[in-house]
Order: structure tokens, then C-alpha cells, then sequence
């Protein structure tokens, strides 16, 4: 019995084979060339700035490019004024070009105000700033103290400007100031002697107000240049810091240590200035 089973399965199966289509061969697998895929390289890291010298007036920072022949940017926005100025939002990596050699960072606060520079030119995520900042004593290099610039990323800064600017004459001794309204020219007290000159050139007012009552200088501007002729002249800052300030001084005409001195009118409407303002000596 189990013979005739097994026999029949047999030739049930024999049958169904028989009746069944012909089993078609598997398609053949295509093996395609290898393809080459270029892999981005990782970003660089951010760079680390702690390490980095602080650009503003209490250090020296060699490396720093001079103004090129540049002049303050006219603002491509007028409603933020007239000059083109930069107001730092987070400490800015500073370079001699973009993308060039870092040389220093640029800090959110200069004298513990808003640290807001002048633009003398724009490019792509790029601006070129005056500094306020040594590149050099004057021991070292004349050349090299003021005038100092660098390339900082437009990222780093909000936009800003002003419609003040000032110039000061030494040879003329006045001060010209320009302001939202006008402009009108003052004579000065007194300015940088042959010895101790008033440096000529591009500087701006930092927006820091100093008030010194029952000193010889009771109200003070600082700005961002320095003497060209002295390393320290205030030495608990070890700077040699020039400035737009009244006096009780008598003295009159060249005989400062290269600070522009006023009378109380002028520094009363200079007061008003916001920092970034560029002042002109010549």
C-alpha cells in the first residue's frame, strides 16, 4: 500500500511538472562602474579669540593694516545717518584682509561703552573699520600708533551711522562741527604743541564721556587716537590717549600734549555727538 502511494505521488508530481511553464532564467544583475564622490571637507573651526590681543586703546596690536588713502563710507541707508558706522554685537575676529592673517579680536565695549566704529569700506560679509587701537609706541614707530584698521564680518555687527562729523584745524586753531542741523566753526583753546603734536589724520570720538570735576580737564571725549611723541602719558592706563576736553589751563595756541582744548560752547554741542564720529586733523 505504501509502495502504490508513494508511486502515485510520483507521478502526480511528474504531471504537475509536465503542465507547469518553463521557469525563466534570473535577469542579470548589472554591476555599474564605481562613482567617486568628493566629500566637503569639515568647516574650520571658529577661531579662538581669548587668545587673541584686545583691539582698544589700553593695548598695542601690531599687524593692523593703515587707512590706504581711505575716507569715512557714506551709508548706502540714509535713515541711519549720513557716515557708515558699525556697532560690534559680539567680539569680532580682525584681520589684516578678509580672510587674511588674524591679528587681534575687537571687544562688544571700549571703556566700558558700545564699541561703535567708523566704515571705510564694504565687502562681501566684510568691513573694513578705523580702530582704536596702537599699532606700535611711538618709541618703536611713529608710523604705526594711529590710523589703524581692520577687516571684521559684517555678522559680527549691527548697522549704524551718523550725520555728525568734525574737523579741527590746528593751523587755523578752530574746530568745525557738522550736525544734523548745520554746521559752525568755533576757535580752540589750545592744541598739540611742535613737540607734542595733535595727530594729524583720521580718529574718532569712542562715545566715552569722562566728567573730572575739580580737575584741569573737567569734561573729556576721548578719542581713538594717540601721541605720536610719548609712549604713557596717563599711567595708571599706561596710554597716551588724546581727547577733545574744556580746560582751566591758561595756556593758548600749541602748547598741549596733543589734546584739543575747548571752552564749555563747543564741548556742549560736541557732547551730543554719538560714538563713531569721525574726527579730521589737519
Amino acid at each position: 500500500m505504501r509502495r502504490r502511494w508513494f508511486a502515485g505521488a510520483v507521478a502526480a508530481l511528474g504531471v504537475l511538472a509536465g503542465c507547469s511553464a518553463p521557469v525563466e532564467p534570473p535577469a542579470a544583475v548589472v554591476v555599474h562602474a564605481p562613482v567617486t564622490v568628493e566629500k566637503a571637507g569639515a568647516p574650520a573651526p571658529p577661531p579662538d579669540l581669548s587668545t587673541l590681543p584686545v583691539i582698544d586703546p589700553l593695548h598695542i596690536v601690531a599687524g593692523l593694516p593703515g587707512t590706504d588713502g581711505l575716507t569715512p563710507r557714506r551709508n548706502t541707508d540714509p535713515s541711519l545717518g549720513a557716515w557708515q558706522t558699525a556697532v560690534v554685537t559680539k567680539p569680532a575676529a580682525a584681520y589684516d584682509r578678509p580672510d587674511g592673517t588674524l591679528v587681534g579680536v575687537v571687544p562688544t565695549t571700549t571703556l566700558d561703552v558700545a564699541t561703535t566704529l567708523p566704515v571705510l569700506d564694504e565687502r562681501d560679509g566684510w568691513l573694513r573699520v578705523l580702530v582704536a587701537t596702537r599699532g606700535a609706541l611711538p618709541s618703536e614707530d611713529r608710523t604705526q600708533v594711529n590710523g589703524r584698521t581692520a577687516w571684521i564680518r559684517t555678522a559680527d555687527t549691527t548697522p549704524a551711522g551718523t550725520d555728525w562729523s568734525i574737523h579741527v584745524d590746528t593751523a587755523a586753531q578752530t574746530i568745525t562741527v557738522t550736525t544734523p542741523t548745520g554746521t559752525r566753526s568755533f576757535p580752540v583753546k589750545a592744541t598739540g604743541s611742535s613737540s607734542t603734536p595733535t595727530p594729524a589724520g583720521l580718529s574718532f570720538l569712542l562715545g566715552v564721556r569722562w566728567l573730572e570735576p575739580g580737575t584741569t580737564t573737567p569734561r573729556v571725549l576721548p578719542l581713538s587716537t594717540q601721541s605720536e611723541t610719548i609712549d604713557h602719558y596717563d599711567k595708571p592706563t599706561g596710554t597716551a590717549v588724546t581727547a577733545i576736553h574744556t580746560t582751566t589751563l591758561r595756556g593758548r595756541g600749541e602748547v598741549s600734549n596733543g589734546c584739543v582744548r575747548v571752552d564749555d560752547e563747543v564741548l556742549d554741542l560736541v557732547w551730543q555727538a554719538p560714538g563713531g564720529t569721525v574726527v579730521t586733523v589737519g
